[in-house]
């Protein structure tokens, strides 16, 4: 029983509950698919058409009770130049209670893709572990730090130790979450979108020890007296990897010791006063610029982690519960033996006696309320502000999110981005600075920098990396800069309007240059591009015959048939003809070209002219044969 004891006790003083991390990357709008798990919206109007995380990774280590503090540099203690003596480990102070996480989570093979201006998708995939205590009074993190046997010395002996509630959580599951986002209003001043992730989660083993009040008293170093004892456990038997003929398909089938279901949501808001210069016209149309981050302001809120791993099988899942209203004393702890899993009910049903037992407990999500705003200073240099607050009770069974704030200056490109997250870590108690730097798709950094290279007295450390594959946005390309794109310019080194589909049109018709049979003068595609000329032609019934004094024959030889054609231009007299011999004749209307031409006729004897007016006069032909 000892050896349990004592491991349970170390487990409480060995890990924080800071289970997030990646802080330095958490504004950014290159991030791809770690930046869904800050913000499924992201996903929408993002700067990256595909982006492909090969492989990344988190470890996250963090507690209010001990600290080190190294006389040489770490690197030293790493490569084993220097020992770690246990003496380099002192109390950070405080009465407690104390809180201490030990966190890890292996991002695979994920990716998102953009589906036009509006919408994108992706699929992620990673595994998350983790080992948590809450609420854990300062005289039992003593004991686990020194043992049963510096009880008396500790002066924790012969008295009873009340207020003992505390929640120990461990656990590895694997996620694989589908997202889909979308924007709902188009680009302009006030400027709107959202997602949501699903996700499907397969429990890879699990466990938690909670105590809700139990009093404890220690009599030497082997004994110990219980009083109103409320204890509940569960976990999964290791003995489930040892198992004949395991493999893959045993730990996500049908066999599998647990599976749950998980949410995420998020909405942003962008204010994007100076929308309109993100606009360009191209092959007729406009288009915003998707190379470009358009917002002064960027407000984003998001519910995460909502869900649970349920375990259930019935030959490697134990759950039980203690609940004994009385005192109960245990001596000769070092008697006590527990050789596997399967001993501990049974012992415990000995000596304290077990009220439950079941083969199945569910091990909670961090849920986590987060809420994020980046300011656009200038250009390319931003200010982030992240807060993040834990939904999940300090009681609760399941891995869990420590509140914390963060301010986040960063300066961003689309091929490199450098950013220095100031953290006030843990329940906001704790101060840290961090570094986050990206190379395309390569990225490392660390929400510690104190802890993770020994620059101040080390509480905790944290570490962040990543590899990937991206392909940002690109604006449709026009390479004559004539508003017509290179895929659609038939002339793509000669500027040209859309309608002409980017060829040189002098003219302004509407028909290129290469077709335009007048290029300097406005036409009808109709009429090669050549403006139509007006013609005037009088109606047969407008011809009349006239007295005979009233018209002189042309001293003229008869025209040719071509000229005589009754579109020709006619124009009505303006001086009398006459003859050669000065005498009046009339000429008849010229007939069309495919008829003969009548006869002249002969004027009648002494008749006089009549009058007619202007209006009533017909035109006469400037050309025709004499009579």
């Amino acid at each position: 029983m000892r050896p349990l004891f004592t491991f349970l006790l170390l487990l409480l003083a060995a890990g924080s509950g800071r289970a997030q991390s990646w802080t330095g990357l958490a504004h950014s709008n290159y991030g791809g698919t770690h930046n869904l798990y800050i913000n499924p919206a992201s996903l929408a109007d993002s700067r990256q058409a595909f982006q492909l995380n090969l492989a990344a990774g988190s470890a996250n280590f963090y507690n209010t009770y001990l600290q080190l503090a190294l006389p040489a540099k770490p690197r030293e203690y790493i490569n084993g130049n220097q020992e770690l003596r246990s003496d380099y480990f002192t109390e950070q102070g405080g009465s407690g209670p104390h809180a201490a996480s030990i966190t890890g989570e292996l991002r695979l093979p994920s990716f998102t893709l953009a589906l036009g201006d509006k919408q994108g998708i992706a699929f992620t995939n990673r595994v998350r572990a983790f080992a948590q205590v809450t609420n854990v009074s300062n005289n039992l993190a003593r004991l686990a730090r020194y043992g049963l046997d510096d009880a008396d010395s500790l002066g924790l002996a012969d008295r009873l130790a009340k207020s003992n509630s505390f929640t120990l959580s461990g656990g590895a599951y694997h996620e694989f979450a589908l997202t889909y986002a979308r924007t709902f209003t188009p680009n302009q001043e006030h400027f709107w979108k959202g997602g949501v992730t699903v996700k499907y989660l397969v429990g890879l083993g699990g466990g938690y020890l909670r105590n809700e009040g139990t009093s404890y008293e220690l009599y030497g170093s082997d004994s110990i007296q219980l009083q109103n004892t409320k204890l509940d456990y569960a976990f999964t038997n290791p003995d489930f990897y040892d198992q004949a003929g395991f493999s893959v398909g045993t730990l996500y089938g049908g066999q599998r010791l647990g599976r749950g279901l998980g949410l995420d949501v998020g909405a942003t808001y962008e204010w994007r006063p100076d929308y309109e210069q993100y606009e360009y016209r191209m092959d007729g149309r406009t288009w915003t610029d998707p190379t470009r981050n358009k917002y002064r302001l960027r407000l984003g809120l998001a519910l995460l982690d909502v869900g649970a791993v349920r375990y259930q099988q019935e030959r490697y899942v134990r759950q039980a519960r203690i609940a004994n209203p009385g005192t109960v004393r245990i001596g000769q702890l070092d008697t006590i033996r527990i050789d596997s899993p399967d001993d501990l009910a049974p012992t415990l049903q000995r000596l304290v006696g077990l009220t439950e037992q079941s083969r199945r407990f569910t091990s909670g999500l961090p849920t986590t309320f987060r809420l994020s705003a980046d300011y656009r200073i200038v250009n390319h240099i931003f200010a982030g502000l992240l807060w993040t607050q834990s939904l999940r009770p300090e009681t609760s069974v399941g891995q869990r999110t420590v509140s914390s704030l963060a301010l986040t200056p960063r300066v961003e490109f689309g091929y490199a981005e450098i950013a220095l997250p100031i953290v006030l870590a843990n329940r906001y108690r704790q101060l840290q600075l961090g570094a986050m730097l990206r190379m395309g798709s390569l990225l490392v950094g660390s929400d510690n920098l104190g802890g993770l290279f020994g620059l101040t007295t080390t509480t905790g450390a944290d570490l962040y990396l990543g590899l990937g594959f991206t392909l940002n946005k690109k604006r449709i390309k026009d390479r004559d800069k004539d508003q017509v794109s290179n895929k659609l310019d038939k002339c793509p080194k000669l500027k040209g309007p859309w309608e002409c589909q980017g060829c040189p049109d002098q003219d302004g018709d509407g028909v290129r240059d290469t077709e335009d049979a007048c290029p300097t003068e406005a036409g009808p595609a109709g009429n090669k591009g050549c403006p139509v000329l007006e013609q005037l032609t009088a109606p047969a019934d407008s011809l009349h015959l006239l007295p005979a004094d009233s018209l002189h024959l042309l001293p003229t030889s008869p025209a040719p048939d071509s000229l005589a054609s009754p579109t020709e231009s006619l124009a009505p007299p303006t001086d009398s003809t006459t003859s050669p011999t000065g005498q009046p004749a009339t000429v008849a209307p010229v007939p069309p070209a495919s008829e003969p031409a009548p006869a002249p006729t002969a004027p009648p004897a002494q008749q006089p002219p009549a009058q007619q007016t202007p209006a009533q006069q017909p035109p006469v032909p400037t050309g025709g044969r004499k009579p």
